[in-house]
């Protein structure tokens, strides 16, 4: 009951420390707080993203010709260790991508930790990203 009363207190109040009024819950050290809801949109399309990053560096990895399309430029084809980096970078890509999602249905007051992964996945993506062309370019150039 009084767990209760300080919900309602709070949701007319229209606190800014709470998201959704209508979502209010009590963490474990007895804070209010409002989990996190991501649109069902942004949801679909970072599970689809996701899966068709996955399948094509997948195949591109099975084949040995990670082929990376090119803006101005043919693109780039990675063979070998170049390639299998290129692949760890995409599989950061993926994690980072479903963070967003697993977080919107976790309900716990943990959204600190999402944004750690979601950094911490970020910061790997790009550096194996780099690293695989940095390989591709100066070390595995001609093998």
């Amino acid at each position: 009951m009084k767990e209760e009363n300080r919900i309602n207190q709070i949701v007319f109040s229209r606190s800014p420390a709470v998201k959704d009024p209508s979502n209010v819950r009590v963490d474990e050290s007895g804070a209010l707080y409002s989990p996190n809801h991501i649109p069902r949109g942004e949801r679909v399309k970072n599970v689809l993203l996701s899966a068709a990053l996955l399948a094509y560096g997948t195949f591109g990895l099975w084949i040995d010709d990670l082929y990376l399309p090119g803006k101005r430029t043919s693109g780039i084809h990675l063979h070998g260790v170049p390639a299998q980096v290129m692949y760890l970078a995409m599989l950061c890509a993926c994690a980072n991508l479903l963070a967003v999602v697993v977080d919107h249905y976790d309900q716990r007051n943990n959204e600190h930790s999402y944004r750690r992964m979601a950094k911490l996945t970020q910061i790997a993506g790009w550096t194996t990203f780099v690293l695989a062309l940095v390989l591709d370019l100066f070390v595995f150039r001609g093998h």
